[in-house]
């Protein structure tokens, strides 16, 4: 599985996940040390954009719920891209992750990352 691994230049923190392939027992543990890659104190949101994965199996939910609890502890998001039916029906199935958080496209994504870097600095701000 190969995993494209993207840094915001504009939002710092924030991270753009592509995955290729489908993620299954096979290659659940590929797509976990990836993101594990970026899972620092300092992330604010990791977007994954979904739309050459295929399938996902409950071993790659469970690297997505495991990586959803590490960001919720931080204050952090996990968000969701360009879901193809087939997974958009897995997510709904699985209830696992809000689904809030499930956009359907990038630049819906980012709106919604923006907004959130707004408010934090607003409230940067407000305790100046």
């Amino acid at each position: 599985m190969r995993v494209e691994i993207k840094p915001n230049k504009k939002k710092t923190g924030f991270f753009t996940v592509i995955p290729h392939g489908s993620i299954d027992s096979n290659s659940h543990d590929d797509f976990r040390q990836s993101l594990e890659k970026i899972l620092v104190k300092s992330s604010k949101g990791i977007l994954v954009d979904l739309n050459n994965v295929d399938y996902i199996s409950s071993a790659g939910f469970g690297v997505l719920f495991t990586i959803q609890k590490f960001l919720k502890k931080q204050g952090a998001e996990l968000l969701f891209c360009n879901l193809k039916p087939q997974i958009q029906k897995l997510f709904d199935v699985m209830k696992v992750l809000p689904s809030q958080n499930i956009f359907n496209s990038i630049e819906e994504a980012d709106a919604y990352l923006l907004n959130i870097v707004k408010e934090e600095l607003k409230k940067q701000q407000e305790n100046t």
